[in-house]
């Protein structure tokens, strides 16, 4: 590990040390707060360090990285994934062995930490202070949404943030360390959208979509979005809400290969209730033409960009299929081939970053430029346009399905990094329309 003391004054160090002995581990709050322990167990802030995609990924982009600013960068993963582990000085960066990090940093964003993070010191890039206490025999006061709570155990004290959507915000805003280009800003994007109203009565924050989220309840900004009637501790009082814990997003990838079908069946309700697809046809359609459609493609139900975060990675993208009454195929976009790679002049909706000479890169240690962005902002659309000709053997009416798909990564890529071993990648059909186009006789 490199010597931190000499490092100490990089705004990436910029935080207080801790003891992982001043932390409680996730299971000494199960013994109070079972349910919630269980939502939180299968969620993706609980595999924030195990995922096998995550690890594969910074350890190929660290080996990759050469220049200072790019391993500088690299370290930034891990200070987020393991906020603790980074904090206590357990470790430093995807180069050091992720497993000698002891049990507790290891299970990524618990608990203790995120309840005891106190002082915003600058949003994103996990700009943020906490108090811990002495451990499980002299526990720090925890922090929450509740006015209210009592605890035999630990402190108890009402906090605003932990209410709003800044506090995501301390980690869901991701800028290159070195260079600060801006790379994943969940945040922002949801700052700049209509669901932000500016007025606290009609603003819908992070977590009144990803907190109110359960089993059969997407909880989306275009459906429902619920009470939560229950109790926070097993003895405590019984409440009109209480807050779920299951941040799953929509990666059904990790969270079943690391043990849980639910969160994996959650993440797939809350693409499927993401956005929605509209075929836009000509007034009229005849053979031996060059014919048109319009697929408008809407964000209607994520508070962010579709998609966000890791975008450079995750893949959106329409599947066309049009064909006559007997089948024959007339257009033909977004399909897989045998090695399941998109097919080249599908409409692709993420992001590529550049490196210096302009040279298209997936590490994102080495990018200092977003070469192209091509997503769906909150309560937006896009509308893609495709041309087919229509035969004079064709036979009326004409069919035109439209999917909308996703995919956490895909398979090449999953298999560059984990080999053998890489887990099966669902595609996830997010939404798909049909329309039928009769053809008229000239």
């Amino acid at each position: 590990m490199e010597d931190i003391d000499k490092m100490e004054k990089h705004e990436l160090f910029d935080f207080k040390k801790v003891r992982v002995d001043q932390f409680i581990a996730p299971d000494v709050c199960e013994g109070c707060h079972s349910e919630i322990y269980s939502q939180w167990n299968g969620s993706m802030h609980s595999k924030a360090f195990t995922d096998p995609v995550w690890r594969a990924a910074t350890k190929l982009f660290f080996e990759d990285a050469k220049e200072s600013d790019e391993i500088l960068e690299m370290k930034a993963c891990v200070k987020c994934h393991t906020p603790l582990g980074f904090r206590s000085y357990s470790i430093s960066s995807p180069g050091d062995d992720y497993d000698k990090l002891a049990d507790l940093p290891a299970q990524g964003i618990f608990c203790n930490w995120c309840h005891n993070i106190s002082e915003v010191k600058h949003l994103g890039d996990a700009g943020y202070e906490v108090e811990p206490g002495g451990g499980e025999d002299d526990p720090s006061t925890m922090l929450g949404p509740f006015k209210d709570s009592d605890s035999p155990y630990h402190p108890t004290k009402y906090s605003e943030l932990h209410t709003k959507s800044e506090f995501c915000g301390l980690c869901h805003n991701v800028s290159h360390a070195a260079n600060k280009l801006p790379i994943e800003q969940t945040y922002n994007e949801w700052k700049n959208s209509p669901y932000n109203t500016g007025n606290p009565a009609t603003t819908v924050n992070c977590q009144d979509c990803h907190m109110r989220q359960r089993p059969g309840i997407p909880s989306t900004g275009k459906t429902a979005r619920p009470d939560n009637p229950g109790q926070a501790c097993n003895d405590g009082p019984r409440r009109e809400h209480i807050w779920t814990h299951y941040f799953v997003g929509a990666n059904a990838v990790v969270t079943k290969l690391l043990g849980s079908e639910l969160h994996s069946t959650m993440a797939v309700e809350r693409l499927q209730n993401a956005a929605d697809l509209e075929i836009i046809t000509d007034s009229a359609y005849s053979k031996n033409q060059l014919s048109h459609i319009k697929v408008k493609v809407i964000n209607s139900g994520a508070g962010h960009y579709l998609p966000t975060g890791l975008t450079e990675v995750r893949q959106m993208w329409l599947d066309v299929n049009v064909s006559d009454a007997k089948g024959k195929v007339l257009l033909r976009s977004g399909e897989l081939d045998a090695k399941g790679d998109i097919d080249s002049n599908a409409v692709v909706f993420h992001t590529k970053l550049g490196n210096a000479k302009g040279d298209s890169v997936l590490n994102v240690a080495q990018a200092d430029r977003i070469l192209y962005d091509h997503r769906i902002p909150p309560k937006g659309y896009h509308i893609e346009r495709y041309a087919f000709y229509i035969p004079d053997m064709a036979v009326s009416p004409v069919t035109v399905e439209v999917k909308l798909r996703y995919r956490s990564i895909s398979p090449p890529l999953v298999q560059r990094l984990i080999g053998n071993s890489a887990p099966l990648i669902p595609v996830i059909d997010m939404v798909r329309v049909v329309d039928k186009i009769n053809l008229s006789e000239r």
